[in-house]
C-alpha cells in the first residue's frame, strides 16, 4: 500500500531545506465561493422557496369589484447533507532516506511532525489542495448512488465509489431536473473533440443553449454560462475561425478563466475537465449550464468551508495521525432557472 508521502518525497543530494521543493499543483485557490452559493444547512432542515402570484390588474373600475386570491408560487426542499471523513497515519520511517528526514525532530520525538517543515512545506499544503479537491468532487459530481462502470454505474473502474458517494452534486441534480423538463437540455448529439471541432458547432451549440433557454433564467440578472476547459477551447478557436473575434480570456485562478461575449460572462473550469477524466472515464467532455451563481446551492454546517483538520501524535503507537470530517450537500434555488448543454 503507497504511503501519504509515497510521491512527494526525493532524494536529490544537493536538496536539503524542504522549502526548496515545487509541489505541482499545490495551493490552488479555486474559490468556489465565487461560482456557487455556500449557505449554512443543517441535514434536514426546510428551505422555503416563494414567488410571484397570479397576474393583478384586470379591465374595470367603480365600485363593488371581484376580489381574487394573491396566490404566490411557494415550495419546499429539505437539505440533505451527506458525511465525508479523511482518516490518515504517518509513521516517521516513511521520511527515512528521504530529503524529509532532515526536517525530522531528534531522539524519541522524532516521530512527532508537528512544528517541522514536513507539517509546513508539505502536509499542510497538500491537506489545503485534497480538502479543494474534495469540495469540488463532491459538489458538482457527487451521486450518492454512484457506482462503477463494470458494476453498471459510470464511475471509472479502479475508482473508489466512497469518494463520491458522500451527498447528490450539482451536475446529478441537473440531469434529474432535466429528465422532468427536457427542454431544459440543449442536446449535444456527439459529445467529441472531432465533432466539437467542427466549424460552426460550438458557436452553434452555445447560440442555440440561449435561444433554448426559458424566461426563468433569460429575465434574470447576474447570467453566467459556466463551461468545461474543452467546450471554452472549441467556442473560442470557432469564433476565431470564422473571423469573429478573439475572446479576451482572463485568468481568475489557475484553472478558471473567464470572458464576456454578446453581454453574458462565461467561466471555463478546468477542474469539471480533471474530475470528469479521473472520476467519470472522460464521458460528456463537454458541457455547459447557463445560470446564475445563487441558483447553485451548497449546503455546510457552518455556511463556509473550513479547515479544523487535527494533527496530533500518539505516544503509544509513535504514528502521527491526521484526522478530518464534515458535512455536505446541494440544492437548486429555482429548477428551472438554468439550461445546460450536454
Amino acid at each position: 500500500m503507497a504511503t501519504f508521502l509515497e510521491n512527494l518525497l526525493i532524494q536529490p543530494e544537493n536538496i536539503r531545506d524542504l522549502s526548496q521543493l515545487i509541489n505541482i499543483d499545490t495551493l490552488r485557490d479555486e474559490r468556489i465561493q465565487d461560482y456557487v452559493r455556500v449557505v449554512r444547512a443543517k441535514n434536514g432542515d426546510p428551505v422555503g422557496l416563494i414567488g410571484k402570484g397570479n397576474p393583478i390588474g384586470t379591465t374595470g373600475c367603480g365600485c363593488d369589484p371581484e376580489y381574487g386570491s394573491l396566490a404566490p408560487f411557494n415550495a419546499l426542499k429539505r437539505w440533505e447533507l451527506g458525511c465525508w471523513v479523511a482518516p490518515l497515519k504517518i509513521c516517521y520511517t516513511d521520511m527515512e532516506g528521504t530529503i524529509a528526514e532532515y526536517a525530522l525532530k531528534n531522539g524519541t520525538a522524532i516521530g512527532d511532525l508537528n512544528g517541522t517543515q514536513v507539517m509546513s512545506e508539505v502536509i499542510y499544503p497538500i491537506i489545503n489542495d485534497l480538502l479543494v479537491d474534495l469540495i469540488w468532487r463532491i459538489a458538482w459530481f457527487g451521486d450518492t448512488e454512484a457506482e462503477n462502470i463494470s458494476d453498471g454505474g459510470s464511475i471509472t473502474n479502479g475508482v473508489d465509489t466512497d469518494l463520491i458517494t458522500v451527498a447528490d452534486g450539482l451536475w446529478k441534480r441537473i440531469f434529474a431536473q432535466v429528465a422532468i423538463n427536457g427542454a431544459q437540455r440543449t442536446a449535444i448529439t456527439t459529445n467529441t473533440k472531432a465533432a466539437m471541432n467542427a466549424q460552426g458547432a460550438a458557436t452553434a451549440l452555445i447560440d442555440q443553449m440561449l435561444i433554448d433557454a426559458g424566461p426563468e433564467i433569460m429575465a434574470k440578472s447576474g447570467k453566467v454560462i459556466y463551461m468545461t476547459q474543452a467546450m471554452a477551447t472549441a467556442f473560442d478557436l470557432d469564433l476565431r475561425k470564422t473571423n469573429c473575434c478573439n475572446l479576451p480570456w482572463e485568468q481568475i485562478v489557475d484553472g478558471i478563466t473567464t470572458t464576456t461575449y454578446n453581454g453574458i460572462r462565461y467561466v471555463a473550469v478546468a477542474k469539471w475537465d480533471e474530475l470528469i477524466a479521473t472520476f467519470e472515464n472522460g464521458a460528456m467532455p463537454y458541457r455547459a449550464i447557463l445560470t446564475t451563481r445563487d441558483n447553485l446551492l451548497v449546503g455546510t454546517p457552518a455556511g463556509e468551508f473550513v479547515n479544523d483538520f487535527d494533527f496530533y501524535f500518539d505516544r503509544i503507537s509513535r504514528n502521527f495521525y491526521v484526522y478530518g470530517t464534515g458535512k455536505l450537500g446541494t440544492m437548486l434555488m429555482e429548477d428551472k432557472a438554468f439550461q445546460a448543454a450536454y
